[in-house]
């Protein structure tokens, strides 16, 4: 029974489809083939949209990490570490008023010998 139905309904569909003029099957292939086009023209936009705005991001990512490195060098010291100081001056040699005569602190065992 429902392959009856099916057969009917295929049969009245590709009637149908052959009632169609010429200018009809022209005028809807024509409109199935523009808005292809489009979608096509609309995905190579997109896709050249998104093209251009990562090499514009890459670009400038570039420039800034340029900039920054140079900031970076620029700021660095250049002498590379400090200069030598120089060498004080000799200081003066203060003489003793002291008149006594010079003697051993302790005792030395060696000294007794003698």
């Amino acid at each position: 029974m429902h392959t009856r139905y099916l057969r009917l309904f295929a049969f009245a569909a590709i009637l149908l489809a052959g009632c169609q003029s010429e200018e009809e099957k022209a005028a809807l292939r024509e409109a199935y083939l523009q808005q292809q086009l489009d979608n096509r023209i609309i995905e190579f936009r997109q896709l050249l949209e998104s093209q251009c705005r990562e090499s514009a991001l890459t670009e400038a990512s570039r420039l800034a990490d340029s900039i920054l490195i140079l900031e970076a060098r620029l700021s660095l010291d250049t002498t590379g570490r400090p200069f030598r100081p120089d060498k004080p001056e000799r200081p003066e040699l203060k003489t003793l008023l002291d008149s006594t005569a010079v003697k051993p602190f302790f005792k030395d065992s060696i000294l007794r010998r003698k």
